[in-house]
């Protein structure tokens, strides 16, 4: 690629294939050229454009929409990899991260956005630990240019796991006066972040889900999110123990909770879903327009294989795609969403009473991309169209092992033999942040470097405790 101009955001990506919208629908056109100048997508136009000295040559590509990822804790992502497969939980690991330096904990985040932006990622819907950590995330993210939607989940993660894992009730009650004090500390920070004159990166309110919250702290919160703007990022149904705690204190589900309390009269942005009830919340879902947000990333400690995309997508719910944590890949994010999707229709259908679509390819590529962003109500994201802004990923299609060595008829299929090591350029807001592979927001040796040795001082931790040594306690957190 050649840069011989004035604007060094101004470029023509030459596509084999673009996953262009056209009429509000999206469609694969061959051999197109997309032009971008500063930081918008300004044309699309059949074959080759003259006059452009700066060309990408995507022509063995499949150049599609930059990816959305709806639900990330991007700064504890990859501590407990590696660690928690066996059955062991992430709490200790994750825990670690507490006593680091600003600067140890933004290598570790550096580490996180770098593999996550890797693998064709340009929105990041951050719901972070702690104002720390909020801190952190937004430090790399405006060093990079890397768009953003960021939140503080309430009760901050120092305080969750009392309240979470209670066995008294009383716990929950006990805690409102400090969980409304983190409302204000999350309010007082999304405030500060939306003043600022960066609109790459914007805030908006978050809670953890309906069990570790009462109706007092949940209208302060409804309260707080109309100040931000934004909505509210939160889990909500994802764990057996939600529900029950739900139908012990307030006598309902969830879903059903929180409809009766009027706190899906907002933009809701929830992710995971697996325990609701399927053949009723669709609809109560579907009636306040709340989004879902699938991630199929993670490990199956939290058998995120479960959660119910072909029940979602029979609802007719806006669905959007999240990393969360752990597995940071986003191109697997879209196969294993696909994949384990057909996987639970084929053993559920027969005997489920609730409606079921089986989901493709281009369902979830939708949803890593127009999902996402009518989840966040922006019609200029998640599109190829002039007047979209220039977030968009480049994926090889044609190489070993994901290609057969010429440009493929029907792309789309490919992404199911792929993973992010075929992403090659991604952009976003007109800016490259990766080129051939390679992370150039920054420096990609050191953030690999600094990121390892973060990781080691979290692993020393853990082996002066003995926590290598202890067998995995039996997985009884549901």
């Amino acid at each position: 690629m050649t840069r011989n101009h004035n604007s060094d955001q101004d470029c023509v990506i030459e596509a084999g294939w673009a996953l262009v919208e056209r009429n509000g629908k999206q469609v694969l056109e061959k051999d197109v050229s997309i032009v971008i100048r500063d930081s918008e997508i300004v044309d699309i136009r059949p074959g080759k454009v003259q006059g452009w000295q700066a060309r990408v040559d995507a022509s063995d590509c499949l150049v599609l929409p930059g990816f959305i990822s709806g639900h990330t804790h991007t700064c504890i992502s990859s501590p407990a990899r590696g660690l928690i497969e066996s059955g062991r939980f992430m709490d200790r690991p994750c825990a670690m991260v507490e006593n680091f330096s600003d600067e140890e904990l933004d290598a570790l985040t550096a580490y996180n956005m770098a593999e996550i932006v890797k693998s064709g990622c340009t929105t990041f819907v951050e719901m972070s630990g702690s104002v720390r950590y909020a801190k952190s995330f937004v430090r790399v993210a405006r060093a990079w240019g890397v768009r953003a939607y960021v939140s503080v989940i309430v009760p901050n993660s120092d305080r969750l796991m009392k309240i979470w894992y209670r066995t008294d009730d009383r716990v929950l009650l006990d805690s409102v006066p400090e969980t409304l004090r983190d409302i204000e500390e999350a309010l007082q920070f999304g405030l500060e972040i939306n003043q600022s004159d960066d609109d790459l990166v914007r805030a908006q309110m978050a809670i953890h889900a309906a069990d570790t919250h009462t109706p007092e702290t949940l209208a302060a919160v409804k309260a707080a999110a109309a100040k931000l703007g934004n909505g509210v990022h939160i889990h909500l149904a994802q764990r057996i123990r939600e529900v029950e705690a739900c139908e012990r204190m307030w006598g309902m589900r969830p879903v059903a909770w929180l409809e009766s309390l009027g706190f899906f009269d907002q933009q809701v942005i929830a992710a995971h879903l697996y325990k609701m009830d399927m053949e009723k919340d669709p609809a109560i879902l579907k009636r306040h327009g709340v989004n879902y947000v699938h991630c199929a990333c993670m490990a199956s400690m939290l058998h995120q294989a479960s959660q119910p995309l072909p029940e979602a997508l029979a609802g007719g719910l806006n669905i959007s795609l999240g990393i969360d944590q752990i597995g940071n890949d986003y191109m697997e994010n879209i196969k294993l969403a696909t994949l384990n999707g057909q996987l639970r229709m084929s053993l559920l259908e027969k005997d489920s009473k609730a409606k079921m679509q089986r989901p493709l390819i281009a369902d979830t590529i939708r949803a890593a991309t127009v999902g996402g962003a009518n989840m966040l109500r922006r019609g200029d994201l998640g599109r190829l169209a002039p007047g979209a802004k220039a977030d968009l990923c480049v994926v090889d299609v044609t190489k070993p092992l994901g290609g057969v060595g010429a440009l493929p008829p029907e792309p789309l299929h490919h992404l199911l033999y792929s993973s992010g090591r075929n992403v090659r350029h991604v952009m976003i807001n007109g800016r490259m942040q990766v080129h051939d592979g390679k992370l150039v927001a920054a420096d990609e040796g050191r953030v690999v470097s600094e990121g390892g040795e973060a990781s080691k001082r979290i692993w020393e931790g853990l082996q002066k405790e003995g926590w290598f040594d202890a067998p995995p306690p039996p997985n009884s957190r549901g």
